[in-house]
C-alpha cells in the first residue's frame, strides 16, 4: 500500500531508519515521504515531485536525510526542518549517495569515476577518491574543473573518444593516449604502430580511403598529416589555439576540414597548408563537422544545439534542421547524400531530408544521452550508442529497435561497422573495445586499454594476453567473489591462442572457460604466519586447506622472490575441508620482510594470495651486487654469428662496474663471453653464485644471444648449440628457461634481475623463426615463478633488433642510456631503480625502433619482488 502512486520501475529507492520505526521513499516524478511503520500511515511529506532520481541515504544517528538527482543532492536536517542543496560541478552527473558511520560526511558516487565526499559541517566537497580510470595520463588536457571555461570544454573533450578501423579490417587506431595515438592489431591486442608529434592529446581522425595516409587534430590546435606504414609525420599545421573537435579529408583528400573550440572551423589545402576557408561562428563551437561529397557544403553540429548546413564559397546557411534540444554528438550522410544522420545528447537519432530540410524520421531512446550512431552497410539500419551503455539496432522503415546487445559498463561513445559488414565493434570511455558477431548478436571479443601503455585482450571463455601491469589491475568476477586475473595464468594467459579465438568469432571448444570452472571449482585458501626466532630467522607457517577441489603445486614467496621449499617435509591436503601446515625457518633482511604464498587446485587455478609482514630491526649486511655477463656472438654454427651480443654484455658490465660501485659494498662481475660461454660454464657459474650470493644481495643475469621457442619451452642458446629448433639437441646442448629458473630460485638474493637481449643479425633472419606468443608466455612464467624482474628485448612474433649505427642492439642501447642517467624519473636523486628502468625501456625502445625501421618493437617486461636501486651516478 505504500508503492501507491510511486513508479517502481524508475528509480525507487527506500531507507529505514535506525531504529526501526521509520521508512523514508522516493521516486522519480514522485513526493519524497516519511511513513510510520507502526501503521504504515504518511507522517510527513518532506519535498515535492523530484525528476532523474539517483539515491536517497539516511545518516546512521537519523537525524540527516539525502537526496540524489543527477544535478542536485539535497540534505535535509530532520530536527531542525531545514535543508542544504548541493549543485553538481559540470564535470560529473550524481549517482547513489551513502553517509559514512559518523553521519559528518556525505559520499556521492559519480559518473566519472570518482566518489565525492560532502562534509555536512563546512558545507564543501572535499578531495575525491579516484581510481585507476582517472590516474591515467590524459595528454596535457589536464582542464580545472573548478574555472567556468575549462569545465566546460573537459565535459566536451570527455567523449570525444573515437576508434577507427583500418581499411583492411585487422586493426585499429585510437587517440587519448597520453599524447600519441596508437595502431593496435585487432586478433592479438597488440600495439603496431605509434604517431607521435602532438603535443597534447590527439582528439579527432580520419584515415584516408586507401588507408596510408592518417589526419588528425589534437588538445594542441595542431593538425598532422602522417605515413600510416612508417608513422612519420608528412605535414604539421599550427592551426588552432584551442583543441580541435573534428576533422575530415576532403572528397579529393587534397584538404582537410577542421573545426576548434575556439568558435571557428578552417579548410585547408594539405599541398600548401594555407587556409583556403574560414569561419567564425556567432555562437557555439562546431562539436562535429562534415563536408559533402563534392566538397560544395558542409554540415555542422554545434554547441548551441544547432544542426546546418552550409554552402562553402559563400559560407551561407542554406539549410536548418531544427528539432534537437541538446549537444548533437554524431552525424553522418547516406552515399546518395539525400539524408543526413544526427544522434544527440537528447536521446535521440533523427534522420533529414537534406533537400528540404525536414525530419523524415525520429528514433527516440527511453533516457540519457547518445554519443555514437552509424548507418548498416545497406542504410537500411542505424546502430545507436550512449549514455545508458544499450547498444541498440534499429530498423529505420518500423522506426523500432530490433536488437540490443548489452555489456558494456560505461558510456559508449565509437560504434564501427567491420569492412565484411559481419561485425560491430564498440568503444566506451572506460577504455574498453567490444567486438559482436551480428549474425549471433553476441559479444566474442574484447580489448580493455588502461592509460597510455597497458593493455588486455580476451575471450568471453576468460582467455587472454596483456601487459604485467594490466593483468594486476583486472579482475574477473563471479558473483560476489573477485579473482585477480594472474590466478587463472596458467592455462589462460594465451597469447597464442587469441588470434584463433577472434578469427573463429569466439566458440572456443576448449573447455568451459573460467565462469565455468569457478562454479564447481575452488581454489584452496592459503594462511601465512611469521614467527620471529633468533636475531635474523624467523619461522614461516603456511596452512593450506582443500576447498573441494584439490590443492597442489604450493609457492613461498619472501619479498617477491620464490623461496626453494623443503618438499621432505610440505604435505599437503588430500580431500576436502582437510588443512595441512607448512613450516620453514627463514633467514630475514635487515627492515621489511613481507611473505606471500599460494597453491593451485587441480585445475590450475591459483589461490588468492595471502600475506604476512616482519620487519627486522637486525643490522643490515653491507649488500654485493654480483652480475654474470654472457654475450655470445661466435657459435658452432657459423650461420647463428651475431654482431653485437659480446659488445653489448661488456658494455653494459663495464657500465654496471662503474656506476654501482657508488651504491654497493661491492661489484662482483663474472663474464663468459663467444667459446667460454658453454651450457656448462654458465650452470657452474650459477652454482657457485648460489653458494656465495647471501638474502641482502643483488644478483644481476645479462644475456645477449639466440633464444629459441620449441614445443612451449623456451631455451638460451649457449655457444655450443648447433641447431635452434631441434629439441633433441636444445636438451642436449642448450638451456631450458625452467632449469634456469631453478638456479635463479637457488640463489638466495631477495633482489634479482634477469636481463635478456636475443640479438639476431641480418645474415640468421632467414634461418630463424619469428618469436612466438609462446614465448611471451615463457618469459612472463620465468618472472612469476621465480619472483624476479626480467626485461627481455623483443615482443612477441618480433626480431630483436641490431643496428651498426648504434653499435649495439637497440634494446642494449636504450639500457645504456637508461643505466648512464636517462631512466632517472621524478624526483631526480641520482638513483636508477628497476621500476625507472622499467618505464623507461618500455616508452623509449618502441620510439627508437620506429625511427629507424619504421615498425616499433615491443621489450617484455615482468617485474615481480621489490623495487631498488641499480646505480648511483657520482
Amino acid at each position: 500500500s505504500l508503492m501507491e502512486g510511486f513508479c517502481g520501475g524508475c528509480g525507487t529507492r527506500a531507507v529505514f531508519s535506525g531504529d526501526g520505526r521509520w521508512l523514508y521513499l522516493a521516486s522519480n516524478n514522485s513526493p519524497l515521504k516519511k511513513y510510520a511503520l507502526s501503521n504504515f500511515e504518511e507522517v510527513l511529506m518532506i519535498s515535492p515531485v523530484s525528476d532523474d532520481l539517483t539515491g536517497l541515504a539516511l545518516s546512521s544517528n537519523g537525524k540527516l536525510l539525502a537526496r540524489a538527482t543527477e544535478k542536485v543532492i539535497t540534505i535535509w536536517d530532520l530536527d531542525k526542518g531545514d535543508s542544504v542543496v548541493v549543485n553538481a560541478a559540470e564535470k560529473a552527473e550524481f549517482h547513489e549517495v551513502s553517509f559514512n558511520l559518523a553521519g559528518n560526511e556525505l559520499l556521492v558516487a559519480c559518473d566519472n569515476n570518482t566518489a565525492m565526499r560532502w562534509n555536512v559541517a563546512s558545507k564543501s566537497f572535499g578531495s575525491p577518491f579516484t581510481g585507476l580510470l582517472n590516474m591515467r595520463d590524459r595528454g596535457g588536457l589536464d582542464y580545472d574543473p573548478n574555472f567556468y571555461w575549462q569545465s566546460a570544454v573537459a565535459r566536451f573533450i570527455r567523449f570525444k573518444n573515437n576508434i577507427i578501423l583500418s581499411r583492411d579490417g585487422k586493426s585499429l587506431i585510437k587517440g587519448k593516449l597520453g599524447t600519441r595515438l596508437k595502431q593496435w592489431d585487432i586478433a592479438s591486442g597488440k600495439v603496431v604502430m605509434e604517431y607521435v608529434g602532438h603535443e597534447k592529446a590527439a582528439l579527432c581522425y580520419e584515415l584516408s580511403a586507401d588507408g596510408t595516409r592518417l589526419i588528425t587534430g589534437g588538445g594542441d590546435g595542431k593538425i598532422i598529416l602522417w605515413d600510416t606504414q612508417s608513422g612519420d609525420s608528412l605535414q604539421t599545421l599550427d592551426a588552432y589555439r584551442e583543441p580541435i573537435f573534428d576533422i575530415h579529408f576532403s572528397s579529393d583528400e587534397s584538404k582537410v576540414i577542421s573545426s576548434s573550440w575556439d568558435g571557428t572551423m578552417r579548410i585547408h589545402d594539405l599541398t600548401t597548408g594555407k587556409t583556403l576557408t574560414y569561419l567564425e561562428f556567432e555562437k557555439g563551437s562546431a562539436y562535429n563537422i562534415l563536408l559533402s561529397r563534392g566538397d560544395l557544403y558542409f554540415v555542422t553540429a554545434r554547441l548551441d544545439n544547432s544542426l546546418q548546413m552550409w554552402e562553402v564559397d559563400t559560407k551561407k546557411e542554406v539549410r536548418n534542421f531544427v528539432g534537437h534540444t541538446d549537444i548533437v554528438s554524431a552525424i553522418a550522410l547516406t552515399k546518395d547524400q539525400k539524408t543526413l544522420l544526427s544522434a544527440s545528447w537528447d536521446g535521440s537519432i533523427r534522420l533529414w531530408d537534406v533537400g528540404t530540410g525536414l525530419m523524415s524520421t525520429k528514433l527516440k531512446v527511453a533516457s540519457g544521452a547518445l554519443h555514437a550512431a552509424v548507418f548498416s552497410a545497406d542504410e537500411k539500419y542505424v546502430y545507436s550508442g550512449g549514455a545508458d551503455r544499450v547498444i541498440r539496432v534499429w530498423d529505420i522503415a518500423s522506426s523500432k529497435v530490433t536488437r540490443e546487445l548489452r555489456g558494456h559498463k560505461s558510456e559508449v561513445t565509437s560504434l564501427v561497422l567491420s569492412t565484411d559488414n559481419k561485425m560491430l565493434i564498440s568503444h566506451s570511455v572506460d577504455g574498453v573495445t567490444k567486438f559482436w558477431d551480428l549474425n549471433s548478436g553476441k559479444e566474442f571479443f574484447e580489448h580493455i586499454l588502461i592509460g597510455e601503455r597497458d593493455w588486455m585482450a580476451k575471450s568471453p571463455e576468460g582467455y587472454f594476453s596483456g601487459t604485467d601491469d594490466a593483468r594486476r589491475f583486472v579482475h574477473f568476477v563471479s558473483g560476489t567473489r573477485t579473482f585477480a586475473v594472474d590466478q587463472f595464468f596458467n592455462d589462460y594467459f594465451r597469447p597464442d591462442l587469441l588470434p584463433k579465438l577472434f578469427q573463429n568469432r569466439g566458440g572456443s571448444s576448449l573447455d568451459k572457460g573460467i565462469q565455468g570452472k569457478l562454479k564447481s571449482s575452488n581454489p584452496p585458501t592459503v594462511r601465512v604466519a611469521v614467527v620471529p626466532m633468533s636475531p635474523g630467522k624467523a619461522e614461516v607457517f603456511v596452512r593450506v586447506t582443500d576447498n573441494g577441489s584439490g590443492a597442489g603445486n604450493l609457492r613461498l614467496f619472501h619479498n617477491g622472490k620464490n623461496v626453494s621449499l623443503n618438499h621432505s617435509a610440505l604435505k599437503l591436503p588430500q580431500s576436502r575441508g582437510e588443512a595441512t601446515t607448512y613450516r620453514q625457518v627463514i633467514e630475514l633482511i635487515g627492515g621489511s620482510n613481507v611473505f606471500s604464498a599460494q597453491a593451485t587446485n587441480r585445475d590450475n587455478i591459483e589461490s588468492d594470495p595471502q600475506t604476512a609482514s616482519y620487519f627486522s630491526e637486525h643490522a643490515t649486511k653491507s649488500s654485493t651486487c654480483y652480475i654474470l655477463s654472457v654475450g655470445i656472438n661466435q657459435y658452432r654454427n657459423s650461420k647463428l654469428s651475431l654482431n653485437y651480443a659480446r659488445a653489448d654484455a661488456q658494455s653494459f658490465s663495464e657500465l654496471m662496474q662503474g656506476k654501482a660501485t657508488h651504491l654497493f659494498k661491492n661489484v662482483e662481475l663474472v663474464s663468459l663471453f663467444d667459446t667460454e660461454a658453454t651450457r656448462e660454464r654458465i650452470l657452474a657459474a650459477l652454482e657457485e653464485l648460489a653458494v656465495r650470493v647471501s638474502p641482502e644481495d643483488v644478483f644481476i643475469f645479462y644475456y645477449a644471444g639466440h633464444g629459441s621457442m620449441v614445443d612451449n619451452h623456451f631455451y638460451f642458446i649457449p655457444t655450443e648449440t648447433s641447431r635452434l629448433y631441434d629439441e633433441r639437441t636444445l636438451n642436449k646442448e642448450a638451456i631450458e628457461a625452467i632449469l634456469l629458473q631453478e638456479k635463479f630460485r637457488q640463489i638466495k638474493a631477495l633482489k634479482q634481475l634477469i636481463i635478456m637481449d636475443a640479438c639476431q643479425s641480418g645474415g640468421s633472419v632467414e634461418l630463424l623463426a619469428t618469436r612466438g606468443a609462446g614465448e611471451e608466455k615463457a618469459i612472463a612464467q620465468l618472472s612469476r615463478s621465480a619472483g624476479i624482474h626480467v626485461m627481455a628485448s623483443a615482443g612477441s612474433e618480433q626480431f630483436a633488433s641490431e643496428f651498426a649505427s648504434l653499435g649495439h642492439g637497440l634494446f642494449t642501447s636504450v639500457l645504456i642510456r637508461a643505466l648512464q642517467g636517462e631512466a632517472d624519473g621524478a624526483p631526480k636523486d641520482g638513483k636508477v631503480t628497476i621500476y625507472e628502468l622499467k618505464s623507461f625501456i618500455d616508452d623509449q625502445v618502441p620510439e627508437a625502433s620506429r625511427k629507424l625501421k619504421g615498425n616499433p618493437q615491443y621489450p617484455y617486461t615482468f617485474s615481480r619482488g621489490q623495487d631498488f636501486p641499480l646505480v648511483l651516478d657520482n
